[in-house]
């Protein structure tokens, strides 16, 4: 179990970095190559990888638990809807952004996709990981 939370936590970082760095060249490239297609499909490889490691934690965390009252708990509200639903909506802007960016023709179309959707991504999956500041949820920074 704590080798799971280990990797979730860790390719938390690796994920975030990935999709920051499809965003900067979506911003600051003027011209769509490979190598920035293969950024943006490993931010997106990245992200799945953390939805089937979370989903493995959330069927066998102590923190997701479906007992009566668990909705007034904000620790297992949080863990066991909120950022479950936050992530998964996240990873699904994230998949539709790829797509659009792979159909698109122009270089300006490919990056508007990019911009649009893994911002909006990025957006949600800062709001939803269990920061360490957070006073109930903080889990840690690795």
């Amino acid at each position: 179990m704590n080798i799971l939370v280990s990797a979730h936590s860790g390719l938390r970082w690796i994920a975030l970095v990935l999709l920051l760095l499809a965003i900067s060249n979506a911003f600051t490239a003027k011209t769509y190559e490979k190598k920035h297609r293969l950024v943006n499909m490993f931010a997106m490889i990245s992200l799945h990888t953390q939805l089937l490691i979370g989903l493995v934690l959330y069927f066998t965390s102590d923190k997701v638990q479906f007992i009566e009252g668990w909705m007034k708990s904000p620790l297992l509200r949080f863990y066991g809807m909120e950022h479950l639903a936050g992530m998964l909506i996240a990873i699904v802007l994230v998949t539709i952004g790829h797509s659009k960016s792979k159909k698109a023709s122009e270089s300006s179309d490919k990056f508007k996709a990019i911009k649009l959707w893994y911002v909006l991504a990025l957006i949600l999956i800062l709001a939803f990981i269990p920061w360490p500041f957070r006073t109930v949820l903080g889990a840690g920074w690795f």
